[in-house]
């Protein structure tokens, strides 16, 4: 028996477990404390997404993706989600504006580039973790939208993301994008019914993060990063398809990545992105006359974003711009959108 001010403590009776069982008391407020903060601050998150609109749009709000257009489709597959990597497929019809899922890719990726023949939607190679562990199985996917099925019909020659992809005359082309964090300037060409790769000529720079605009057969590659260059390239080169051969043009007057590009007619227009350096994300859009080789500026992006995907079809005096980030770098994971928005694209004056 202990003796004290205030009474007695028997610790034969059982006392001793006072301590014990007050602590665990304190554990239990602890956690509901904490699941309640985390669901407020979970309802808090969605509810400014909401009013920012970030939820509109697509069923799974993305970034860091690429799109192709078949039959008025624009195909939309994996991406960053909130959080996650996304393996779902959402197609949205240009002229009634509604989304519709397209299935599932094999395994959930990022940064998957797309492109579209007379038949068939692709997607190659990504990443499939948030920290940028690239698909080591480095895979080429092709979607039928008769069955709405995805299917891996070969290998890239090696694991590559960040990268971009057409299609011309019956093959795919990538190019530049990352292998293992290093740059690439590689050009590849998969002839679809050979089932062959074949190595094109190098780009005159590597780069990742670039975006691309296809116009007959000269490919436009522009802007993006590099160990070299930096986060913002201001660098433009146009490939000749047919004769697989470089030309460089006159470099962009803003360096940017993420971005979106887009040939109409005689003009390169070049709009959003990311600048890491500054941490921003962009909207102004810059428009290069491949005629007088000048640039100049047109209508911005009424919502910055990067990492969106772009149509490669303009529909009603504009172009349709789906998803991408909402804030820079890191904060992208949360700030993925869902939204679709037009790009005035004005006649010259």
């Amino acid at each position: 028996m202990v003796h004290g001010i205030t009474g007695s403590f028997d610790s034969s009776r059982g006392g001793g477990d006072f301590p014990i069982l007050w602590h665990i008391a304190s554990m239990k407020k602890f956690l509901v404390s904490t699941v309640l903060l985390i669901l407020l601050v979970i309802g808090a998150g969605f509810l400014a997404r909401t009013s920012l609109g970030w939820n509109d749009g697509m069923n799974e709000a993305r970034s860091e993706i690429h799109a192709t257009t078949l039959g008025g489709q624009l195909y939309v597959a994996g991406g960053i989600g909130m959080f996650r990597v996304l393996d779902s497929c959402e197609a949205l019809d240009l002229k009634l504006g509604g989304w519709s899922a397209c299935g599932k890719l094999p395994r959930a990726l990022h940064h998957v580039a797309m492109a579209a023949d007379d038949k068939h939607v692709y997607a190659s190679g990504g990443y499939v973790a948030l920290p940028f562990e690239a698909d080591q199985e480095a895979g080429l996917f092709r979607h039928d939208p008769v069955t709405g099925t995805w299917t891996e019909i070969s290998k890239l020659p090696h694991p590559i993301g960040q990268h971009a992809m057409t299609h011309f005359d019956g093959a795919l082309y990538l190019v530049g994008g990352q292998d293992d964090g290093k740059d690439l300037d590689a050009m590849w060409r998969y002839d679809i019914a050979a089932d062959t790769w074949s190595a094109m000529q190098p780009m005159p720079m590597a780069r990742h993060s670039h975006a691309i605009a296809r116009s007959g057969p000269l490919l436009y590659i522009t802007g993006g990063r590099s160990a070299e260059f930096g986060t913002e390239m201001t660098q433009v080169d146009v490939y000749h398809l047919t004769e697989d051969r470089w030309e460089s043009l006159p470099d962009m007057p803003i360096g940017r990545g993420g971005h979106g590009a887009f040939i109409d007619g005689n003009r390169l227009h070049i709009f959003g992105g990311e600048s890491l350096s500054a941490g921003k994300v962009l909207a102004d859009h810059h428009i290069l006359n491949l005629e007088t080789m000048r640039w100049s500026s047109g209508e911005p992006l009424g919502q910055p974003r990067h990492g969106f995907a772009v149509s490669d079809r303009e529909i009603s005096g504009g172009i349709t711009i789906v998803g991408g980030g909402a804030r820079p770098g890191l904060e992208t994971i949360y700030s993925v959108t869902g939204t679709a928005q037009t790009l005035a694209i004005k006649p010259e004056a």
